[in-house]
């Protein structure tokens, strides 16, 4: 496991380098700049402002800049944020989301195991069909459909819910639900197409041969292996709520990270978005390389290999 970690760790570093200069770059191709938007401003104090920030420097001079900080574990000042930087505004902002994408990963994991579960045990009848018709649904219909629908429902018409704010339990509800929808409707597909798979092998025949109940079958012989393919969707799916924040922070005015980014982009903010990228990139590697860990230790039949 120890070379497997580190063989990972190694190939994760071009990665890294890879989504670094392209996000450095393509940010400076963009119209505009940090301090395009101030105003009042006069062309000299403009000048000036870039001059102290060093944005008046050749593209790689900055960018070998940029490096060198990054190396430091520095990811600069922020440009829309005078006084702040980019670490501090991270370290600010990233527990709302972090609250969010793991509330939106236990609802989607608490709906979409048990209806996966229900629709292979019952294959092709009415608890088969219509949850998944609704997974279909869920898949298809966007956050930023759903989550104006039911602040408009639960929040403005029957007046259940804030439809703004990240105050008390209750302002969790509404974005959780928005963020975790889509991804219970996938969980609950992987699910049944796992569950199926595993319910025709021979040991499970046999188990059922051998006159043991059909719960005991199914909670006990087949479920490990059946959500084998959840396991797997894990490690993007976290990433992709954490990502999926950005439209439901700035639907329901959450102020976490995914909103700052959304707002940094629009600004021109340079700092903010390579380190809210940066951030972003290497929690998907860190996930998607505990998905893998989890998945050997769950089968047996997978080993730790160099990739």
């Amino acid at each position: 496991m120890f070379k497997f970690i580190c063989n990972r760790l190694l190939q994760a570093i071009p990665v890294l380098i890879i989504i670094i200069t392209m996000t450095f770059f393509m940010a400076r191709l963009a119209p505009g700049g940090p301090f395009t938007q101030e105003r009042n401003v006069s062309p000299e104090i403009l000048e000036a402002m870039n001059e102290q920030y060093g944005l008046n420097d050749p593209w790689m001079v900055q960018y070998v800049r940029y490096l060198g900080s990054l190396l430091k574990g520095d990811l600069g000042p922020s440009f829309s944020s005078p006084g702040r930087t980019v670490n501090e505004i991270i370290a600010d902002k990233i527990p709302v989301s972090l609250e969010l994408g793991l509330l939106a990963l236990t609802f989607a994991l608490l709906v979409g195991i048990p209806v996966g579960l229900l629709a292979a045990v019952m294959k092709n009848s009415p608890a088969d069909y219509i949850p998944m018709t609704g997974a279909m649904i869920g898949i298809c219909l966007p956050t930023f459909v759903l989550g104006p629908l039911l602040a408009l429902t639960f929040g403005i018409w029957l007046g259940w819910f804030n439809v703004s704010g990240w105050f008390s339990p209750s302002d969790r509800i509404l974005p959780a639900i928005t963020l975790a929808l889509p991804y219970a409707a996938y969980i609950a597909r992987l699910t049944r197409g796992g569950m199926l798979e595993i319910l025709s092998q021979d040991y499970i025949r046999t188990a059922r041969a051998k006159g043991v109940p059909e719960w005991k079958v199914v909670m006990k012989h087949a479920i490990k292996g059946g959500i084998t393919p959840v396991v797997s969707y894990l490690g993007p799916a976290f990433a992709g709520l954490l990502a999926g924040s950005f439209v439901v922070e700035t639907i329901f005015v959450i102020p976490g990270l995914g909103r700052a980014f959304v707002e940094s982009a629009l600004n021109r903010d340079y700092t903010l978005v390579m380190g809210t990228v940066i951030f972003y990139a290497v929690l998907l590697l860190i996930m998607n390389l505990l998905v893998d860990i989890v998945q050997v230790l769950l089968n047996p039949k997978l080993k730790f290999e160099e990739a």
